[in-house]
């Protein structure tokens, strides 16, 4: 079948040229061509950027692989020329700093750092940053990552720098499911890094290289298409890569950059950002539609994609793979760098201490050979002395003979065979000896403290006080342990929305430790409609989160302290045991604690129980039944209220009949007094009546009861007024009892007179008045 093209402006069907289609086997061959074209411009870019690698970093690389010789190798502690100017005299090795790396590297397991992650957008969510945490958490238990942690934090100490990586595998040999997987690297020492890398953690590299040393065989069978280099190729010489193969290995190293490219990225109204960049993605169209239809912003950025291939020295193994991440997931880990000028130096704790360590082995040797050459001294005397005994005399120093027989020589009179005066231990050697092993506290920076040796502290925290004091020279190495630990937090974080990115439902770890499922990705519920709702529950494929670290003492050693601190809480304020009994179990650390606490948590007041309920975003319990003996205690304490309300009731009624008596008898002096006031008024009246014309009356007397009457009345109304107080002030009035019906006007009696004209009558309101016909 042929194409066929027509010139654009040209006639039709006459012009037409018909071109041949490339055959099937051409065109591959084409391909494959270009393919290699570009595989060896990888590999040509890729060696001299190891070459370069290799170069800038050589002096740290030698120095570091010496530091780990003169730690851990029998009999690097002392040199060639060393050796050779002591023959056969002792050259022992007391290899101190073990002991002074593993208090750095203790210190490093016992604090390991927290990494907690949270959102730093607006379509970030807490509760799910809480749940990418326990994601990562989950990554480093199923992935070990404790032991290529510490393994890096060993060659960190010792030699300066330690690497571990973060990389992607699937979960078992029967899903399509992929993990995250933290995992170690070996030769941490051996990883080439970008020279112009500035940053610590190296995020800014370009380009990085870790190279692994592949026996043949074993390369044969991984690689059976591919050739091996070949000891001895001038080839490789010249390009300064000659190491890249010897006898029995060859050297295969994966080669990661980040290949520079222009990402094409759409912003949604809504905040959400669509990468536009891969127009071959299968969901490329229907992202383009959505951000033609909703008006997005969209602008072109420059980016990088990160790439990984594998190659030799002569060619390039596998590759181009793409990393789903914008990190190189190699994590290095660093002793102590400093830039001087132009030079980037690094070095670890060995590096320092070396010499100390030497002069410290060299002043232990001559003590010890000082004091192995004691018993060997030799014995003087006269030749005669000791002829015919020679067998004895030469084993002296080496059998235990219990005599020594001897020749009396009459030229030596008096004398007999002596031993000659052994040599004694040197003070200038033991003062050195002291004076090494100051050395190397003072250079390593850990001193007797740190190491547990004892001192005039007796308290504990006089003695912790002292141990955080001697671990400070060592903290950098700490900080810059736990800046790695962050760095890979967040190149877990960058992985796991492209991992992760389906409904799943996945093992999650607390900061406690303890292992719970999660779902993630799940649609969080139906409509009424019975539709899926849009929003969706712990989607981790939204939002940007960041990765913030703790310091501090690890999970473990922080629940001691809590416990310690609770403890002495209880110890002096034991009322609030009942509040943190629960707390006090959750802390402990034997087997089913947590049970325990669960128990007691039923126990606490209810309005802590609802406060936690709260809190946890749980219902309140419902309220527990009382138990028995509660429902005794609250019948009983129901009685004796009763019984108390009956009494007060009792007291009540006493307190009202006293008071009826008492207005009783007000009432009854109120109507005496009343009487002798008008008895009172009557006399005075009598007394200014005026006299009748014709009539003779005599003066009138005065009358002495008129007096007492008068003291009488004062006395009563006192005394009312005394019983009146006292009723207002002992005791509260009464209740408000219902008003007593108005009494009908009284009638007059049948037997009532009316006084005849001229008599007096008596009015309250005219006393002491004269009646009216009286009057005139």
């Amino acid at each position: 079948m042929a194409r066929k093209t027509t010139r654009r402006g040209a006639r039709p069907a006459s012009d037409t040229i018909e071109l041949p289609e490339a055959a099937p086997d051409a065109k591959a061959a084409s391909e494959k061509a270009a393919g290699k074209q570009d595989l060896a411009k990888v590999l040509d870019t890729a060696l001299k950027r190891w070459r370069r690698a290799d170069e800038a970093d050589r002096e740290n690389r030698s120095e570091a692989y010496q530091d780990l010789d003169f730690l851990e190798v029998p009999g690097a502690q002392w040199t060639k020329e060393a050796k050779e100017m002591r023959g056969d005299r002792p050259c022992l090795e007391f290899n101190r700093l073990p002991t002074t790396i593993a208090q750095i590297t203790g210190d490093i397991r016992q604090m390991r750092p927290a990494m907690k992650v949270v959102p730093v957008d607006s379509r970030g969510d807490p509760d799910t940053a809480d749940v990418i945490a326990g994601m990562v958490r989950y990554v480093e238990n199923r992935s070990d990552a404790a032991s290529a942690y510490f393994s890096a934090a060993d060659q960190q100490v010792a030699a300066g720098i330690g690497h571990w990586r973060v990389g992607t595998e699937y979960g078992s040999d029967s899903t399509f499911e992929q993990e995250i997987r933290i995992a170690g690297i070996g030769d941490g020492i051996g990883v080439r890094w970008d020279p112009d890398a500035r940053l610590p953690t190296r995020e800014d590299a370009r380009f990085c290289f870790v190279p692994v040393d592949m026996s043949r065989d074993v390369f044969e069978e991984t690689y059976p298409n591919h050739t091996a280099s070949e000891l001895g190729d001038p080839d490789l010489a010249g390009l300064g890569l000659s190491e890249w193969a010897t006898h029995d290995t060859v050297r295969v190293a994966e080669y990661w950059l980040k290949r520079p490219v222009k990402k094409t990225l759409a912003l949604m109204p809504d905040g959400e950002i669509l990468d536009l960049t891969d127009k071959t993605h299968e969901d490329h169209a229907e992202r383009q539609g959505r951000a033609a239809e909703a008006g997005a912003r969209i602008e072109e950025r420059d980016g990088h994609q990160v790439e990984r291939y594998l190659i030799t020295a002569t060619e390039v193994l596998e590759g181009p793979t793409a990393w789903p991440g914008r990190f190189i997931p190699i994590i290095p880990v660093l002793g102590i760098e400093m830039q001087i000028g132009r030079r980037r130096v690094r070095r670890g704790v060995v590096r320092m201490a070396k010499d100390a360590q030497r002069a410290y082995n060299y002043a232990r040797s001559t003590q010890t050979e000082v004091v192995a050459l004691q018993p060997k001294a030799p014995f003087t005397g006269t030749e005669k002395m000791f002829r015919g005994y020679e067998a004895v005399w030469n084993t002296a120093n080496n059998e235990n003979h219990p005599y020594l027989p001897y020749n009396y020589d009459p030229q030596a009179p008096g004398a007999k065979p002596e031993r000659v005066q052994p040599p004694v231990a040197s003070a200038g050697l033991a003062e050195l000896t002291r004076e090494a092993a100051e050395d190397m506290k003072a250079v390593t920076g850990v001193y007797d403290a740190s190491l547990g040796a004892r001192s005039n502290e007796t308290s504990g925290k006089a003695i912790q006080a002292r141990q955080r004091e001697g671990d400070v020279g060592s903290f950098v190495y700490i900080v810059n342990f736990s800046r790695s630990i962050r760095h890979t937090g967040s190149v877990v974080v960058d992985l796991v929305p492209h991992i992760y990115d389906t409904a799943r439902t996945l093992r999650i770890v607390g900061e406690d430790g303890k292992v719970d499922l999660v779902q993630i990705n799940q649609v969080a519920g139906l409509a009424d409609d019975g539709q899926p709702l849009d929003k969706i529950q712990n989607d981790v494929t939204v939002g940007a989160y960041d990765v913030a670290m703790e310091m501090g003492p690890s999970y473990t050693t922080r629940r001691e302290a809590a416990l310690d601190g609770m403890l002495q809480l209880l110890a002096s304020a034991p009322d609030l045991a009942p509040l943190t009994i629960d707390l006090i179990a959750k802390a402990q650390d034997w087997p089913m604690a947590d049970k325990v606490a669960k128990r007691v948590r039923t126990m606490l007041p209810p309005q802590i129980q609802a406060q936690e309920a709260e809190e946890s975003g749980e219902p309140a319990p419902p309220p527990m039944p009382p138990s028995p003996q509660e429902q005794a205690a609250i019948a009983q304490q129901e009685r004796q209220q009763q019984i108390e309300a009956g009494r007060q009731q009792l007291d009540m009624e006493k307190l009202a009949v006293e008071r009826e008596k008492l207005q009783a008898d007000v009432l009854k002096i109120q109507a005496e007094i009343e009487k002798a006031q008008i008895e009172a008024e009557a006399r005075v009246f009598e007394a200014s009546r005026p006299q009748v014309p014709g009539v003779e009356s005599a003066a009138p007397a005065a009358d002495p009861r008129l007096d007492a009457i008068t003291a009488a009345v004062a006395q009563l109304s006192e005394v009312v007024s005394m019983i009146m107080e006292e009723m207002s002030t002992v005791e509260p009035p009464p209740p408000d009892l219902p008003a007593e019906p108005e009494a009908p006007p009284m009638a007059l009696p049948t037997d009532f007179i009316e006084a005849p004209a001229g008599a007096f009558s008596f009015d309250p309101g005219a006393l002491g008045q004269p009646a009216p016909e009286m009057m005139g």
